[in-house]
């Protein structure tokens, strides 16, 4: 996916449903009339998330506190030098999302996030990125990639929903290529992510209502941290002993 025009501030709700690809399709059905695809239809979303070593932002997420952030970069195809890249931090207060983000080549953020290279950016979001960064002492945590298909509603401008399916990671030898053989996250289920700046209009919730679907707390992230938390975490520290200690009796973030 190249993209021409990109948004770099984002404030909106965002929603998901995990489901089969059977519901998938039979929710797309029933959505017919109402939606339209997006300029944007399909692509492949490549996501490099970073953390600290002992990974506090993503375990502190998972504790659901009210406020949870998340520093990510991100392209839309196989990467080459030229390829647009974003990098970004996406930030939950309560219910609302908040995103704000920088575009780099691939070859300038590469430079940047692992060699220090400062890049080309001078704004507020870069010296907050640099400040996250440099705070947490970021380093690559995993890879995630998943193909998306987009859908925009034909008469609310602030609503879109996504389905993303073929969830896979690596968490070796990250970069924000795919090799092929990267771990499915879950199966062939399919994650439907609803997108709006205000309350959704009737026909979705109808749909929703009518589906019996509710909204879950799902991390893509998340559910790779819980599955491979000892191969993530430098332990020995006082956010990942707090973490094993509590483990057991927390309640999952990421519900079926």
């Amino acid at each position: 996916m190249s993209e021409t025009k990109h948004i770099d501030v984002f404030q909106r709700v965002e929603d998901k449903y995990r489901m089969s690809r059977k519901e998938a399709m039979e929710v797309l059905e029933e959505m017919k009339g109402y939606i339209k695809k997006d300029e944007y239809f399909r692509y492949t979303v490549h996501n490099i998330y970073y953390d600290s070593p002992d990974s506090r932002m993503i375990i502190e997420s998972l504790n659901s506190p009210r406020f949870k952030e998340k520093l990510r970069l991100r392209c839309y195809e196989q990467p080459g030098d030229d390829t647009l890249c974003f990098l970004e931090t996406k930030k939950k207060f309560s219910n609302i999302v908040y995103k704000k983000r920088i575009a780099l080549n691939h070859k300038e953020a590469m430079a940047y996030l692992n060699e220090g290279v400062m890049h080309h950016v001078n704004n507020n979001t870069a010296d907050e990125i640099d400040y996250l960064l440099n705070y947490y002492s970021c380093q690559p945590k995993t890879l995630i990639l998943y193909d998306r298909t987009c859908f925009s509603s034909i008469n609310e401008a602030d609503v879109r929903v996504t389905f993303d399916y073929n969830i896979r990671y690596r968490n070796d030898d990250i970069s924000l290529t795919e090799r092929g053989d990267e771990t499915q996250l879950i199966g062939d289920d399919v994650v439907m992510e609803i997108k709006a700046m205000n309350r959704y209009p009737m026909w979705l919730v109808q749909i929703l209502s009518r589906r019996k679907l509710y909204k879950h707390s799902f991390s893509k992230y998340g559910m790779i941290y819980r599955q491979n938390y000892k191969d993530m975490t430098v332990t020995g520290t006082p956010v990942m002993d707090r973490y094993m200690n509590e483990k057991e009796n927390r309640v999952c973030s990421v519900q079926y």
